[in-house]
C-alpha cells in the first residue's frame, strides 16, 4: 500500500521564500548604507579641519556667572563654527563675567553672551565683600621693580610729630597698618614738580575689605605710605611696635613717657599726646565709628589687619 504524499501548498513556499528574501535585502542594503555613510563620513574627516570651541553644558538663565562648572570644549567643522565664537585660549577673559542673555545647552559661547562683551572686567576679579583701591607710593615706598599682581605686601603708617615747645626737634612716628595686602596691579608715573625737576611714584592696586580702604584713606591724608614686600606663605600679621626717634636712638621708656609731643596732621596741631599714644587731631571723627572706645587714632591704626590663607 502506497503512502500518501504530503501537500505542499505552494502560495505559503512563496510567501516564506519572499519574506526571507525581503529580510535579507534589508539587512544588506542597511549594512550597505552603513558602511557607504562611513565612508562618506571617513572622506570628510580627512579633508576637514576640527575647531574647538566653548559651549554651554547645560541651559543658562541671564544674569548667572560664566565658570568652567556650566561651560564645556566641543570639537566644531570650521565652516560650522561663528567667526566670533570664544575659544578655549580665550576662555579666561570671559570667566566670572555674568551672561546678558540667555544660553541653550549646546550653545557656542559668544562675546555678546557676557557683560563685558569680550573685554576684560577688572571687578570681576574681586573676592565678594572686597574692594580694589589704588594707593600712591614713591619709587622707594613701593619696591621699584620688584612688585608685581600677586604679591603681597605689609603697609607701615609714618607721620611727623611736632614736638611742644621747648622741645629741640620734631619726631617721626611709624607703625604698621595692615598685613599681608593682596597686590592686584601696579603702574609707574613720572609727575613734574614746580622746579621743573621730575619724580616718579608708582601706584599700586590693593584688595582691601570697605574697613581697611577707611583706615588707608585717614593713614594718606595724615601721613605717608611704605609697602613692605613680604612671603607669601607668611601669615603673621606684622605686630611691630610704634617706633618714634626716641625709640630709635635708644631713649629709656621712661624718658619717652615724660616727653610728650603734637602730631601734626595737614599743616595743623592738635592736643598734646605721649609718642607711643599719640592722639592725631581731626582723625577722631573718622575713626570712632569703627575703633574700640578706649583707642586712640594711632591704636586703630596700628591695629593688625586680619591675614587669610589667600
Amino acid at each position: 500500500m502506497r503512502l500518501p504524499r504530503p501537500q505542499i501548498n505552494t502560495h505559503w513556499l512563496l510567501l516564506g521564500l519572499a519574506i526571507a528574501l525581503g529580510v535579507g535585502a534589508v539587512y544588506l542594503s542597511n549594512d550597505l548604507i552603513h558602511s557607504r555613510l562611513a565612508q562618506l563620513e571617513e572622506e570628510s574627516r580627512r579633508g576637514r579641519v576640527m575647531v574647538s570651541v566653548v559651549v554651554a553644558k547645560r541651559d543658562l538663565d541671564r544674569g548667572e556667572p560664566i565658570s568652567a562648572e556650566v561651560m564645556a570644549i566641543r570639537e566644531v567643522p570650521k565652516e560650522f563654527v561663528h567667526q566670533n565664537a570664544v575659544l578655549p585660549k580665550q576662555f579666561g577673559d570671559f570667566e566670572r563675567q555674568r551672561l546678558t542673555l540667555p544660553i541653550k545647552r549646546g550653545e557656542v559661547l559668544l562675546p555678546m553672551h557676557a557683560e563685558g562683551g569680550g573685554q576684560y572686567v577688572f571687578s570681576a576679579t574681586l573676592k565678594k565683600g572686597q574692594r580694589a583701591m589704588t594707593v600712591e607710593v614713591d619709587s622707594v615706598n613701593s619696591i621699584s621693580g620688584m612688585l608685581k599682581p600677586g604679591d603681597f605686601i605689609d603697609l607701615v603708617y609714618s607721620g611727623r610729630a611736632a614736638a611742644p615747645q621747648g622741645a629741640e626737634r620734631d619726631e617721626e612716628l611709624t607703625l604698621p597698618l595692615l598685613s599681608k595686602v593682596p597686590v592686584l596691579a601696579t603702574d609707574q608715573r613720572v609727575s613734574r614738580r614746580d622746579d621743573g625737576t621730575e619724580s616718579s611714584y608708582s601706584t599700586i592696586t590693593l584688595e582691601v575689605s570697605p574697613e581697611e580702604a577707611d583706615r588707608i584713606i585717614v593713614a594718606r591724608a595724615a601721613g605717608r605710605l611704605t609697602a613692605l614686600l613680604r612671603n607669601p606663605d607668611d601669615t603673621d600679621p606684622n605686630r611691630t611696635p610704634v617706633m618714634s626717634g626716641a625709640s630709635l636712638i635708644g631713649q629709656r621708656p621712661a624718658e619717652a613717657v615724660r616727653r610728650s609731643v603734637e602730631f601734626i596732621v595737614g599743616g595743623q596741631g592738635g592736643g598734646l599726646a605721649d609718642v607711643t599714644e599719640a592722639k592725631v587731631s581731626g582723625l577722631a571723627p573718622l575713626l570712632k565709628g569703627w575703633m574700640g572706645p578706649a583707642s586712640t587714632p594711632a591704636q586703630a591704626l596700628a591695629r593688625p589687619r586680619a591675614t587669610d590663607s589667600h
